[in-house]
């Protein structure tokens, strides 16, 4: 099974061919670290994957991220799978980046972090989350710890992994798709409140 994998939760603007069965291959993919244009690039690496072939479904990173970059990650999966009518399964980017017995820390701006745990097996336990890096820390104890807010906060100085994998989140979307787990829906997976509120009824100017 061939799944087309996006993620733009990070960064690191990712597109990825790759080969789920028993076990699993990158065929194709592109990573451009540049936070600010994911609109630009995403599309751009999309096409160079699929010169590589023609996925049977589409996998996409829902996040926790910047809602901008999000979206056009989510949107980019949900127009595609609409033109070629295929499936669409939505996964959390932290996953793609867990390994068995740590922790994933990515940046949330704003002097925050993202993070998960994940056991022994690779399976999420804890998050995701959006706190603090000293709260994160707290919550994560001695764990190995990868992501790129790991390296920006001192938790890790490993260079490696520090943003999704294409390989993982096709290997975890896919083998929960198959199953039969629920895909995590198309929107962004943003855990802040909306900086926006609807306006409060108007004040009166006059007794």
């Amino acid at each position: 099974m061939l799944a087309l994998v996006v993620d733009t939760s990070t960064p690191a603007v990712s597109a990825g061919l790759v080969r789920v069965g028993a076990d699993v291959q990158v065929v194709a993919e592109t990573v451009v670290v540049d936070g600010r244009r994911h609109g630009e690039l995403l599309a751009l690496g999309v096409r160079e994957v699929l010169k590589a072939g023609t996925p049977d479904l589409v996998v996409v990173g829902v996040g926790p991220g910047p809602f901008t970059g999000l979206r056009v990650g989510i949107m980019t999966a949900a127009a595609f799978g609409d033109a070629r009518d295929l499936p669409v399964l939505g996964v959390c980017s932290l996953d793609g980046l867990a390994e068995p017995d740590s922790a994933v820390v990515t940046d949330a701006r704003r002097k925050e972090v993202y993070w998960a745990i994940y056991d022994a097996e690779g399976q999420r336990v804890a998050g995701p989350h959006v706190t603090t890096p000293d709260g994160a820390q707290a919550a994560i104890g001695d764990r190995r710890v990868v992501g790129d807010g790991a390296l920006l906060y001192g938790f890790a100085t490993e260079q490696e992994p520090r943003y999704p994998s294409v390989r993982r989140l096709a290997e975890v979307a896919v083998r929960r798709h198959l199953a039969g787990e629920a895909a995590l829906p198309l929107t962004p997976l943003y855990l802040r409140r909306p900086d926006a509120t609807e306006p409060g009824a108007a004040k009166k100017v006059t007794a």
